[in-house]
This record gives structure tokens, sequence and C-alpha cells, in this order.
């Protein structure tokens, strides 16, 4: 599969060096509005002047849209309408009914549009998943997900905490994260109750701080927390409760616990899964290749879904819906906090 890269920022790079050592595809193509960041990126390949020319070409079979999420709709919309697949960062879009247009074009289309929810492929992250779907914690009670990092000092540009360019703050930068995994690993969850601030940086309609709770139709039962004042720096992690025992999932560094029972309240067996070589190669690389390696297998999940047409239930990718979910869940959070009640999301699933 032939891959255009619209983005050359610092995820563009990142995504353009996972397509350089991915088998079944290969960078074919980038566009960025930095000329000289773009030509550095495409190392051989084929640089295109304008994103339209791009979409446009009969050497691109899909295109990743590594760009501010408020340039998503209509970059993904024009892919579509030329028969292109479509991967997307996250967040999908800064509004619903962006999100919402965009599955449907890839739905007329019949064309397979994904969500970089990358963190799903984190080895710990795995690790949890395949628990609680082994049914080993027996009924899956609780999920907990908190992501933070120092916020403002963390960012580059202008638009990575401007309300126009996201959708809102932390809980549509780094907390659709974490909305996504709790949802990965617990289901769907349909009653959003939340609370959200700006008391740190104090910037117009964009929370530094946000507190949500989660009700599934099942009765799991989810919170999740997302930080721009995580003065530690950046931290994520992920824990999932059942009956019969708990998975947590821990970033950084990596690492993994997991505590079965055999009966509730009964002996505990605990595994602890550290990941030595990939901190070792955090420290003397840096987060990239670890990111690097969940890009690639990304890719890989997403060409053999847009092969097939469709997930057939054995890749870990984000599909538009996952996208659409993670958005819809933040704008509910803000929802609840300015109506001080709970907000059902929409039923009309998939």
């Amino acid at each position: 599969m032939r891959f255009g890269l619209i983005g050359a920022g610092a995820i563009g790079a990142v995504r353009a060096a996972a397509l350089t050592e991915l088998r079944g595809g290969a960078l074919a193509g980038v566009h960025d509005l930095d000329e000289a960041r773009a030509l550095g990126l495409a190392r051989g390949t084929r640089y295109f002047p304008t994103a339209g020319a791009m979409i446009e070409s009969g050497d691109i079979d899909a295109v990743v849209l590594s760009t501010p999420p408020s340039t998503h709709h209509d970059l993904a919309l024009a892919a579509f309408a030329a028969g292109k697949h479509v991967l997307v960062e996250k967040p999908m879009a800064p509004s619903v009914d962006e999100c919402r247009s965009m599955i449907a074009a890839a739905a007329k289309a019949g064309r397979f549009l994904a969500v970089g929810y990358n963190h799903r492929y984190f080895k710990a992250l795995k690790r949890v998943r395949d628990v609680v779907e082994s049914g080993s914690l027996g009924r899956l009670t609780h999920v907990r997900g908190y992501a933070g990092h120092t916020g403002l000092s963390e960012f580059k540009s202008a638009w990575m905490y401007d309300r126009a360019a996201m959708g809102g703050g932390a809980l549509m930068d780094n907390g659709t994260h974490v909305v996504d995994l709790v949802r990965y690993i617990g289901g769907d969850f349909t009653q959003v109750y939340g609370h959200h601030a700006n008391h740190v940086w104090k910037l117009d309609g964009v929370e530094d701080n946000a507190t949500a709770l989660l009700r599934s139709d099942l009765g799991v039962l989810a919170s999740v927390e997302a930080s721009w004042s995580e003065w530690k720096g950046y931290r994520f992690y992920v824990e999932a409760y059942g009956t019969h025992g708990m998975a947590r999932a821990y970033y950084a560094p990596m690492m993994a616990l997991v505590v079965t029972l055999d009966e509730p309240g009964g002996k505990a067996k605990v595994e602890r899964n550290f990941y030595p070589g990939d901190i070792i190669r955090e420290k003397l690389k840096g987060w990239q290749c670890t990111v690097i390696d969940a890009f690639r297998e990304e890719f890989g999940d997403f060409i053999a879904a847009a092969r097939a047409g469709a997930v057939s239930g054995g890749e870990r990718i984000a599909t538009g819906f996952d996208g659409l979910r993670a958005v819809e869940t933040a704008h509910a959070v803000y929802l609840s906090g300015e109506q001080g009640c709970a907000v059902m999301l929409s039923q009309d699933l998939r």
C-alpha cells in the first residue's frame, strides 16, 4: 500500500520513520506547507507541492493526516472523494459533527477510515486488554484512566492549545487517548458526567484539567482524568478491575501489573511485566522509538482492514467510530460541566 503523508511535523516525522520499516506498505509521497521540511522527510520519495496534488495522484493509495485537527475534515473528505483510504491523527476532528461527516464520507466511498490511537499498541496496554479479554479477571466492574503532562511547556505550536483547532484542551489532547483506552478495554460507554477547569493556564475555553465518570449499558463504570499540570512530567495509566482481579498498564516507563484471585478477596497471584529493553532504548534514543514500533503495527492493521473492507476483529486499530466516540465523550464532559448533570451519548452505533 502506497502511503501519502500530509504533515511533516514532529509526529509526521515519526510516521515517516515507521513507514520506512513497514512490510506491505511504503511511504510514497510527502506534503507540508514548509517545503524544506517535507523534502527532508521525503528521502527519495515524491514531494507533492499541494495536498490536493497528493490526494488526486494515482500513485497514492492511502493518506495519513498528521496535520492540526481543524484541517482533518476537509482533507479527509477530499481523500475519500478521490478513492483513498485515510488514517488521521487524534483527535479525529474538533467537533462531533465533523467526525460524523468523515465517517459518512468514508462509507459512501467504500474506503477505510482509522484514527491514530497508537497507545493501543503499547506492550503494557496490549497485555491489559488481552487479560481482560481472556476472562481471567472475572466480570469487569470498572476501569480507570489518567493522562497528564506539564501543559503549555510541552507544546511547540500555538494551535495545540487553540480551541478552534483542537476542540478543547487537556481532554481533547492527551485525554482522548485515555477515553479511547478505557473504551477499548471496558467496552462502549453511554452515560457521561464530568467537570473541567482552567485555573492553571487560564486559556479561554480551553481546560487544563478535566475529570469524567462514565457508565456503560452493562453497568461497567469508568473514571477518566486528563491534566496539563502534571508537574512530574508525562504519565499515563489505565487500570481494569474485575470480580477476580485487576490489570494495570503504566507509562513512562512501560510496565504492566496483573493480579488474579481464585475468588473475590481470595489469594492473589501477582504478575509483573517490565520491559527493560524498551526502557533502555527510550533512554538512549528517546520516546520516538516506542512510538515507531506502535505506528508500524498500527499501519499493518490499517492495511489489513483496508484490504478486507472492515476490521475483522483481530486488529487493534481504532476505527472512525472509535475516533467519534472519543470526541463525543470529551464534548459530553464539557456539556455536563456546564449543565451540572449527566449526558447520554448517541445510540446510533456504527
